[in-house]
């Protein structure tokens, strides 16, 4: 998962010109971005539609509570990881409760009643109650023995359980494995093969498991046989990198993302066979890029939202009768539009007109305070830090049923934001033969070159100045500043 970068990563770039001087900079006294839409670090803006609502850090899973009425996210981020209530209809975080680590996996039990969420590094799920709205934790199931200090082994992704609740079917994104485990006393009675990186698992309605690989181009299908354990039946072709994945409610399509050949591959679970591909590029675009990498259907199962983290949007398909299995089904299996969302949206859900989006990026980003930490200020805020400054965001917008043609607006709005309508001049290699980048890990410009006139930086955030960084100054004088 990408993760944020404030301003520019510092980097001197080498090449046979030195660098011609520009206007002296330094300390701004206004904000020249102010009243502009939000600028990402990227060159691209933010337009979301609808409401945002302030929650934890870098949420990666979002599911429905049993009643209907709350949504409990999975935190990924820097600080905050494990689990947030939110109230659906308004976005208000209700309740949090915090784990030693988070990774993708959340789902409920078929009663409602527990809530399994993954443990990532610490190599455990945790198990939850689920009453009043609220989660309390019960236990842990212990995947793999941790050691202390060390990374985990197992680091479980994607959960899933069997119709009954009796399974819960964990993705082992780092063993390679999927984990039958025994709900009723978390036991591990069964492990299988899954293909590198697994992700993904979901669980039709006649007990048939779908696992995702991320270091693999294909899907793996298990039946359910004797005693709750798996038989693997087949591999189905996909796209690479699959991701995300969703059934029908009838079980009888897969819809599963290529998170970066930005592709969704339509399978027919009765027979294996791909039905057909959704393309998911930018307009003009190279076929990568756009990272889908989340995945919802409309009610009637005739509509498709893929979450695009790097466009900012949800693209929206309407599925023609074939590809959504639905008789009165109208679709033409095209793009119909995008919705803007925030920065890297990464979870979404569509109920009736509303549309639900996590973005775990959130509002946008700035550079880090002139108080924040740095050399000799061991006092200094933590929550100016880089990682810590990612404010993420639920989106609630009421654009789910909005006709196709109704979302040509919405779709120009994306387009602006991503400068997809800019005219870019004709391509050509420059007379240089080797380029050189030295790069400052974890630096900005403005903390180590502010202070050069030839830049627009920022002074006040100046951290390693000519007399502390002179090799830095003189390789930028001298040959690129970038």
């Amino acid at each position: 998962m990408p993760t944020l970068s404030l301003r520019f990563p510092i980097g001197l770039l080498l090449v046979l010109a030195g660098c011609t001087p520009a206007p002296p900079g330094g300390a701004r006294d206004s904000d020249p971005l102010a009243g502009q839409p939000p600028r990402l670090p990227t060159g691209v803006t933010l337009d979301p539609d609808g409401t945002l609502h302030e929650v934890g850090q870098f949420p990666l899973a979002m599911v429905p509570s049993p009643e209907g009425d709350r949504l409990v996210l999975l935190l990924n981020g820097h600080n905050d990881q494990g689990l947030q209530v939110v109230d659906r209809a308004t976005g208000q975080v209700l309740q949090t409760e915090l784990q030693p680590a988070a990774f993708l996996g959340l789902v409920f039990s078929p009663d409602g009643r527990t809530l399994y969420a993954s443990g990532g590094n610490q190599d455990v799920v945790y198990r939850y109650h689920w009453a009043a709205g609220r989660v309390r934790l019960r236990d842990s199931i212990v995947l793999a023995v941790k050691v202390a200090k060390k990374s985990g082994t197992s680091y479980p992704a994607g959960l899933a359980m069997s119709p009954d609740g009796r399974y819960l079917y964990v993705a082992e994104n780092l063993s390679d494995q999927v984990a039958v485990v025994t709900a009723s006393d978390g036991r591990v009675v069964q492990r299988l093969p899954a293909g590198r990186y697994p992700y993904g698992v979901v669980v039709s309605p006649d007990g048939a498991v779908y696992l995702s690989a991320w270091g693999a181009s294909h899907v793996t299908a298990y039946t359910p046989a004797a005693a709750g354990r798996l038989v693997v039946s087949r591999e189905i072709p996909v796209g690479r990198h699959p991701s995300a994945m969703i059934l029908n409610r009838t079980g009888t399509r897969l819809f599963v993302v290529s998170g970066s050949t930005d592709r969704v591959t339509v399978v027919d679970t009765r027979t294996g066979q791909r039905v057909t591909e959704l393309e998911d590029r930018a307009p003009a675009g190279p076929g990568q890029g756009s990272t889908p990498n989340a995945i919802a259907l409309s009610d009637d199962g005739t509509r498709l939202y893929v979450a695009e983290a790097d466009n900012n949007a949800v693209a929206v398909f309407d599925l023609g009768p074939r590809t959504a299995d639905v008789a009165t089904a109208t679709g033409t299996d095209q793009l119909a539009g995008r919705i803007p969302a925030g920065w890297y949206p990464t979870a979404v859900l569509a109920r009736g007109d509303t549309l639900l989006i996590l973005n775990a990026k959130g509002r946008g980003s700035r550079a880090n305070a002139a108080d924040g930490p740095g050399p000799e200020r061991s006092g200094a805020r933590p929550a100016e830090s880089t990682l810590a400054q990612i404010r993420s965001t639920l989106q609630i917008s009421t654009r789910a049923r909005t006709p196709a043609a109704a979302l040509a607006s919405l779709s120009d709005r994306v387009a602006r934001a991503n400068n997809w309508g800019r005219t870019r001049s004709a391509f050509r290699y420059p007379p240089i033969e080797h380029v050189v980048y030295i790069i400052k890990e974890n630096r900005t410009y403005d903390q180590v070159l502010s202070d050069l006139p030839q830049g627009d930086g920022d002074t006040t955030l100046l951290f390693f100045p000519r007399a502390v960084s002179p090799n830095h100054h003189a390789l930028a004088e001298r040959f690129g500043l970038a």
